[in-house]
């Protein structure tokens, strides 16, 4: 069983009114071998039609072409929101066995402030119970004019993880959502504060991964404590895109953990 959730966690994972915003970001998505991803969006605007589109990213940053809402295969589905209602965009388990993931951007092209979350699925069939977690829309912080001479400020994201309760494994997904390369200090902690692990990661532009903790960070195996992700210097928290979820092998459940910005 620990091994199965093991492989299930490894596969999961400009401002302008009279332009198009990027609002948000999905951290992770996942399609075919089983998984389904849907996007819900909701229409915050009481009195305005939201224009929106989803940008959809593999984890090498290229556009990810795929078949959204049973239309053509496309890497920018666009769709309308009614005002103060909501819409569903469905990326169904195609392409066979084959599991595919990475991350979606969305943007509004006209005035309306939306907002949502995804929900990935995989029913594997028999005894086996459906895994079904929850993506927040990740909106960050937005960037602040840094007067000259005066060092950016540096933003973390805490992540609480649990590799220690019998069958629990903690695993991330993050994206990169800039055009620029990214190198993300990330450092794992245990309850008492003292370092298990530490590292760099290394994401490309636009760039996406996703890991079980354990696999990557042996010494993390049987511990709990408090992963800090450090963003560089001049970052947004709106920059870098986490997904952290607890799978738990026993019960066969995926549990959506939310981020801390510190």
């Amino acid at each position: 069983m620990l091994q199965r959730a093991t492989g299930i966690v490894a596969l999961m994972f400009m401002l302008g009114l009279a332009s198009a915003s990027a609002q948000g970001t999905f951290g992770h998505l996942a399609y075919g071998g089983g998984w389904q991803t849907t996007f819900l969006v909701v229409n915050q605007d009481q009195t305005t039609e939201a224009h929106v589109s989803l940008s959809f990213y593999s984890d090498n940053g290229k556009p990810l072409t795929l078949a959204a809402n049973g239309g053509s295969a496309t890497s920018v589905y666009s769709f309308s929101v009614p005002a103060n209602g909501s819409a569903s965009v469905v990326i169904p388990d195609v392409e066979g066995s084959t599991p595919h993931q990475g991350w979606a951007s969305l943007t509004v092209n006209n005035s309306p402030t939306v907002s949502g979350q995804a929900i990935f699925h995989q029913n594997p069939g028999g005894s086996r119970p459906a895994l079904e977690a929850a993506v927040p829309f990740n909106t960050g912080a937005p960037a602040c004019l840094v007067p000259f001479g005066i060092a950016a400020s540096t933003h973390s994201i805490l992540i609480p993880f649990d590799n220690k309760t019998s069958g629990h494994i903690t695993a991330l997904a993050l994206a990169n959502t800039t055009s620029a390369p990214m190198s993300v200090p990330i450092e794992f902690d245990d309850a008492t504060g003292a370092a298990l692990a530490a590292d760099t990661l290394s994401l490309g532009p636009m760039n996406h991964t996703a890991f079980a903790s354990t696999a990557n960070y042996p010494a993390t195996n049987g511990q709990s404590g408090v992963l800090r992700i450090t963003l560089p210097g001049g970052a947004s928290l709106g920059d870098l895109s986490v997904l952290a979820l607890l799978a738990d092998s026993v019960s066969g459940t995926l549990t959506t953990l939310l981020p801390i910005n510190q």
